[in-house]
């Protein structure tokens, strides 16, 4: 059985079972093994599953890696209707933004969420650019000169 595979069925466990039987643990080194080649299918399973399902991945992705996240971050920015996990997913990145595509692409994405977000999901918003760096950059899109101007 291939990782992504395994890591689908432990994903789509009932919730009593997922938590009495600590697969969060199992999903944690399960993601870990993903590699670059499993981000298509990936991406086809994150829009296949439900929102439960999303959750859990995003939960299980601290051992997550580098590649294999920037990949899927890309992919997810490029499904019309993002997905949940995004903003979640951007906490995984490290502290220190980069002038790439992505970094871009997530500036992007941050600031027209921001503008649709009610305060609670800005707050959201500014904590996952800042964890990855670019909550500076964030702020100069959106024409604050201080997060206290937008209101936070």
């Amino acid at each position: 059985m291939s990782v992504l595979h395994e890591l689908d069925e432990l994903l789509c466990s009932d919730d009593d079972e997922y938590d009495r039987l600590d697969l969060f643990l199992e999903a944690v080194e399960l993601i870990g093994q993903l590699r670059t080649a499993d981000v298509s299918p990936l991406l086809a399973l994150w829009q296949a599953r439900d929102l439960s399902w999303q959750q859990r991945y995003t939960q299980a992705s601290g051992s997550i890696d580098g590649a294999v996240l920037r990949a899927l971050l890309a992919g997810l920015l490029q499904i019309k209707e993002t997905p949940h996990g995004v903003f979640e997913l951007m906490t995984r990145l490290p502290a220190t933004a980069d002038a790439s595509p992505l970094s871009e692409a997530l500036l992007a994405y941050a600031q027209q969420a921001w503008h649709a977000a009610a305060p609670a999901r800005q707050r959201q918003i500014q904590m996952s650019c800042w964890s990855c760096g670019l909550s500076g950059r964030l702020l100069k899109r959106l024409g604050f000169s201080a997060w206290k101007d937008a209101g936070l």
